[in-house]
């Protein structure tokens, strides 16, 4: 571990008027120190047998609503399809489209009482027949109440992605301070 230097800009602030002049202020932000830590994890993640995934016609529907009609952001970085010009996607949150078949849905619907969207704040426990998810998953699994939009950045690259970064370092990149730079 080795301490660098973070360098940051002038920040500057909303121009306002005094006495009928235009004043506007920058100030010089105190540079952040950091350490760095080099991050590396092995493991194993086993999937039930599955069918090759094909996007299903709920997916379809939850990925076209998500990203072109309600124009949602990146979780992250807050970046949309209409303003930015970039494609979004969507990420399945609470369960994996190749895992939805090893799944106790009777429980993970106990356990939903309390869950929330991370992105819309809607709660998800009581929008689902849970026996009915059971038969067919996809109800669940490929809905939006399971979906978070994200940027290609961070949803697959290997050092910004959800799918790559354990989730408490991942989610430090929502709120930086100063535009400060977790993952590199």
């Amino acid at each position: 571990m080795g301490n660098c230097l973070h360098t940051l800009g002038l920040v500057s602030l909303p121009s306002t008027s005094v006495d009928g002049d235009d004043v506007s202020i920058s100030i010089q932000q105190p540079p952040l120190s950091y350490h760095t830590r080099k991050m590396s994890n092995h493991y194993t993640v086993n999937y039930p047998t599955h069918e090759k995934r094909v996007d299903s016609a709920i997916y379809k529907k939850t990925h076209h609503e998500l990203c072109h009609v309600r124009d949602f952001p990146c979780f992250i970085c807050g970046k949309t399809h209409h303003k930015n010009g970039i494609s979004l996607e969507t990420h399945h949150f609470y369960c994996e489209k190749a895992a939805e078949n090893a799944i106790d849905w009777h429980a993970f619907g106990i356990f939903a009482q309390t869950c929330y969207n991370i992105q819309t704040g809607e709660c998800i426990g009581d929008k689902f027949d849970w026996t009915a998810v059971a038969k067919n998953p996809d109800i669940f699994v490929d809905s939006p109440y399971n979906m978070i939009v994200l940027c290609k950045e961070h949803h697959i690259s290997g050092n910004k992605g959800i799918h790559h970064v354990p989730f408490p370092d991942w989610i430090l990149q929502k709120y930086p301070l100063h535009d400060f730079q977790f993952l590199e």
